[in-house]
């Protein structure tokens, strides 16, 4: 008779770890760049990190970098990068000099102008509204025009050059 077999070694302890717990721990994580490295770590930590109940609260405890401000007028020199040591300031430095505008992918017609009312959580709302026929007027003047009298609406994301047109108010 064959003497019996020897019980398999047991998984190493990381292994054994409640999901539970690993999920508190990835929770505890810092930035986004830290959940991306624990993510390509092995695939059981991929499947945890990428669930969607789970990323949901990481999003709630860990909200967006701050990348820029973004003051009226709304042009080039509305963006005022996040600067060190600010731990977004290296991010920030990618977008200088990006296209907040959106206007190279919004629909353009010659008869209306784009201009932006606000910005919130990385989306922008655009007023597309007809061109003002008085020129030399104040800025302020041509904003409240435009807002007045705004045909469009239009919620943007800058960053990944999307657009959702709103449907027209019932009031108009």
């Amino acid at each position: 008779m064959a003497p019996p077999q020897p019980a398999p070694p047991p998984g190493t302890p990381i292994f054994r770890t409640p999901d539970e717990l690993l999920h508190d721990i990835f929770l505890r994580l810092p930035t986004a760049a830290d959940l991306a490295r624990a993510s390509a770590a092995c695939p059981s930590f991929r499947r945890l990190i990428t669930d969607h109940a789970f990323l949901r609260r990481y999003r709630a405890l860990h909200p967006p970098p701050l990348i820029c401000a973004l003051h009226p007028p709304f042009d080039d020199s509305a963006f005022i990068p996040a600067q060190p040591p600010h731990p977004s300031a290296v991010a920030a430095r990618a977008f200088a000099g990006f296209d907040f505008s959106c206007s190279s992918f919004l629909p353009s017609t010659a008869s209306l102008t784009w201009s932006a009312i606000d910005f919130l959580d990385g989306r922008a709302l655009l007023a597309g509204a007809p061109v003002p026929r008085k020129r030399g007027s104040s800025h302020l003047r041509n904003l409240q025009y435009r807002y007045f009298s705004a045909r469009e609406l239009a919620v943007c994301d800058p960053v990944h050059r999307r657009y959702i047109l709103l449907p027209p108010s019932p009031a108009t």
